[in-house]
């Protein structure tokens, strides 16, 4: 993963740190959550897919609101086939947080999951497992 820092010459630490790289770190946290499937773009940016207009995944798929020091994260994700709901975006949740929080030192107030749908097997997939 690729961090980049830009620095500012006036802030006593001289680190800003983009959200683009706090969106980034989130989506590596929630990577690693069992029962994660991918992925999926906020509702306003399916309508731009139909635009030839290139937006990043983490433009699609995570949000981060930075007002005044107090991060709030916000993800939209599909869970694998048979996952608990409420157990991964729980996961999601505590992971994304401690990640961020580790990794940049900001304080993260609350993370959103926004689930909006099911991963489910491909059909090789079930083949292969039965």
């Amino acid at each position: 993963m690729v961090v980049i820092m830009r620095f500012n010459k006036t802030a006593s630490n001289g680190v800003i740190i983009s959200d683009d790289v706090i969106a980034s770190i989130a989506m590596s946290a929630a990577k690693e959550v069992e029962g994660f499937g991918s992925f999926s773009p906020r509702i306003p940016d399916m309508l731009t897919q139909v635009l030839p207009k290139a937006i990043s995944p983490s433009r699609k798929s995570v949000k981060v609101y930075n007002a005044d020091g107090d991060l709030t994260i916000q993800l939209y994700i599909n869970v694998k086939d048979g996952s608990d709901v409420s157990k991964v975006s729980a996961d999601i949740m505590s992971a994304v947080k401690d990640s961020v929080q580790n990794m940049t030192d900001k304080a993260v107030s609350k993370v959103n999951v926004c689930v909006q749908g099911i991963d489910f097997c491909e059909p090789n997939e079930l083949n292969r497992n039965s």
